[in-house]
């Protein structure tokens, strides 16, 4: 497995999007070893010389680096890193001006950046390629995202499909398209679930691109969704879901048959609420943390209320509180504790994804908690903190994540339902048969 990166902000994540899509289309398609599957673009990594040019150009503009100017056409001084920051920087500037124009009609800015991307030589004509694909995605990104809203608090429950025992595979964070997720998957696969679900994030930014050939492709391949009718998935609503704006992600839905971005799915005794937390994180790097839209609160409110003796478990792709991030400078989410706290008495336990990695949390603020943000996306170990930040939150430190050859190991959650209750193991994809812990609900 190769490296890729993230960034936590919609204008670097949609600007990787488009780097990514042109050097994969120009890489060519690789057909998953799944028979008759439909192609799917390869994942560029940072091995990839335009994604690790982006990758350079973004890590300067994250410290704020200034950008390297133009030089003299008969003079050119700068070096290879450098040159590669100019044409990243510019391609960027074109795309912002391309899709300006679309919006507004002017073309003064587009020319400008097209004077500059044009008089320098040395900059690849694939930044020209991705500047046009980025005004694409950029146009999007300023439509109001489709979130679809409940008319009647009953709507958005699917009963009657979960049969008394049944089998809930959980993973998070999975999107990322590279061979790793789709071993996971398949490994998933073999165990025969009746309902898989992902805590969301399709990187780097949701595009139909990404959604078409690193989501739903390998998905519904692996887990032969023609061939198992009965089988049921669903995909939360991740924050790097909605940086292009969402139209793919919600058109995702209707081939998983998922009413909205937020949902239950009931037997008699148990009910699984997904929640979603994704359409208002708008800074997450910044102090305010995201919350759920107030009719969303009332439904989750309701269902948790009129239970009819069902047991809960709650779903999100965003956490509550954290050991090892920061929520607004705080250890927890005050605007999802203020909403939410007073249900989690009731809540047997909340699953989460978001950070990359697998953490089992002793009960905090209520409500038992884990994390499984580790499905795929690839974690130097040197990135997880040996200490918490927060060492107040109650974390189990015996069990944490293994290293690989380079990278943490990746996982998932298997929940077997019973009338009687329920057990939750967790597995690394090192070892499928042997779960690293297990647990009753």
């Amino acid at each position: 497995m190769s490296r890729i990166k993230q960034y936590r902000d919609p204008k670097s994540s949609l600007f990787q999007s488009a780097v990514s899509e042109v050097a994969a289309r120009h890489a060519g398609v690789q057909t998953l070893s799944v028979a008759g599957g439909t192609p799917s673009a390869i994942r560029p990594t940072m091995d990839d010389p335009l994604t690790g040019a982006a990758t350079d150009f973004l890590d300067a503009a994250q410290t704020g680096e200034p950008m390297p100017d133009l030089p003299p056409p008969t003079a050119v001084t700068l070096g290879v890193v450098d040159v590669a920051k100019y044409c990243a920087n510019i391609s960027l500037k074109l795309g912002e001006a391309l899709g300006k124009a679309l919006l507004t009609g002017d073309q003064q800015e587009v020319q400008q950046c097209r004077d500059r991307l044009g008089q320098f030589s040395q900059c690849d004509p694939r930044w020209r390629e991705t500047a046009e694909q980025y005004a694409n995605y950029f146009v999007l990104q300023q439509k109001n995202i489709p979130y679809i809203r409940h008319t009647n608090l009953s709507d958005f429950v699917i009963d009657g499909k979960l049969g008394s025992t049944a089998r809930i595979a959980i993973v998070g964070d999975w999107g990322t398209g590279q061979d790793v997720a789709l071993l996971l998957l398949k490994q998933i696969a073999r165990k025969n679930p009746d309902v898989v679900i992902h805590l969301g994030d399709i990187y780097y930014a949701g595009t139909q691109f990404e959604v078409d050939n690193y989501f739903w492709n390998p998905w519904s391949q692996i887990l032969q969704l023609s061939q198992n009718p009965n089988r049921m998935t669903f995909n939360l609503t991740g924050n790097h879901d909605m940086y292009s704006g969402g139209q793919a992600y919600y058109g995702l839905l209707s081939k998983l048959g998922q009413p909205a971005s937020y949902f239950c799915v009931r037997n008699k005794c148990w009910q699984l609420i997904c929640i979603d937390t994704s359409l208002h994180d708008c800074n997450p790097l910044g102090t305010e943390p995201t919350m759920l839209e107030t009719t969303e609160v009332e439904w989750v409110q309701d269902k948790v209320k009129n239970s009819g003796g069902r047991r809960t478990i709650l779903l999100s792709h965003h956490q509550l509180f954290t050991a090892y991030e920061s929520i607004g400078n705080k250890y927890f989410n005050e605007h999802l504790q203020s909403q939410l706290g007073p249900l989690l008495p009731n809540v047997a336990l909340w699953i989460w994804g978001h950070e990359h990695n697998f953490v089992v949390y002793e009960k905090c603020m209520g409500v038992l908690a884990r994390c499984l943000g580790h499905g795929a996306f690839p974690v130097d170990p040197t990135e997880i903190p040996s200490t918490p930040q927060w060492p107040d939150v109650p974390v189990n430190q015996n069990i944490k994540l293994a290293q690989g050859s380079a990278f943490c190991r990746h996982g998932y959650m298997i929940l077997d339902l019973n009338a009687a209750g329920a057990t939750a193991s967790y597995y690394q994809d090192s070892d499928e048969n042997t779960p690293m812990f297990s647990e009753p609900i």
